[in-house]
């Protein structure tokens, strides 16, 4: 099944796996208001999707996003951002109960390297480039920049990014934990599937739950071993768990049916 518009973003659905692509390669996926719209609309659908287990994020082209259109940058007001505007929709992504695989060719700059921020699992080409060059234009991240990135990569090289504007390879970000794996440019979306399609063939509630978990991280310590104790808990409830721990007892692949 396969959605097309030429502006926004194409989307797809494979065996469980959601694809989203932003569909603006003659100016880098930069992030219009409109595109931003759709790429909001797209992962609302796909999220309530029964037959999705997992996404794939990507931009048609050779980047996956230069971040915000500047044509629209410039008109865009104080009042547009408090009132939630341009920036605001862009937060449906970081709260997605499916995981979502950021497929990176490219630059991945500005909105773009939030969108990759925003993420759960990120696939590099190895020539792709990260980070945050709002300062040249005297502005500043918008939609969550100074905050996640500052929480994966630390506070000094974060601030080094975002007070200078350098980007960061491949290796520098996998390195320092803003990318899960380095590819070949051409492997990029082969990899994303590859991993997409082993997530794909779990137990979709259970697979949900550790990520709710690991996204209570940034709380104390105790409130996430709690909250963890509650989730572990609660899969063993699930027919899923039964099955998973049978079919490896009895040596075979399991059949989970998401309960």
């Amino acid at each position: 099944m396969s959605d097309q518009c030429p502006s926004d973003t194409i989307i797809s659905v494979d065996q469980g796996v959601g694809l989203i692509q932003m569909n603006r390669p003659s100016c880098a996926n930069a992030l219009s208001s409109s595109l931003i719209q759709s790429l909001d609309n797209a992962f609302e659908r796909l999220d309530s999707d029964s037959n999705v287990r997992v996404i794939i994020l990507a931009g048609v082209g050779h980047h996956f996003s230069a971040g915000a259109d500047i044509n629209e940058l410039v008109a865009l007001t104080p009042q547009d951002v408090l009132q939630g505007g341009f920036v605001g929709t862009s937060t449906r992504l970081a709260n997605l109960r499916k995981p979502v695989i950021a497929a990176v060719v490219g630059h991945a700059v500005g909105g773009g390297c939030e969108l990759v921020e925003m993420c759960d699992i990120v696939v590099a080409a190895d020539t792709a480039r990260f980070g945050h060059p709002e300062v040249e234009v005297a502005t500043m991240p918008g939609a969550g920049g100074t905050q996640r990135l500052t929480r994966v990569l630390g506070r000094h090289l974060a601030l080094d990014m975002l007070l200078t504007g350098r980007l960061l390879s491949a290796d520098e970000a996998l390195r320092h934990g803003l990318v899960s794996r380095v590819v070949s440019a051409p492997n990029v979306m082969a990899e994303a599937r590859v991993i997409a399609n082993r997530i794909a063939g779990l137990s979709a509630p259970v697979v949900a739950l550790i990520k709710e978990a690991v996204n209570q991280a940034g709380s104390s310590l105790a409130e996430g071993l709690a909250f963890e104790r509650r989730l572990f808990a609660l899969t063993l409830s699930f027919s899923d768990r039964t099955e998973g721990m049978k079919a490896f007892i009895e040596k075979r692949t399991a059949k989970f049916v998401n309960g």
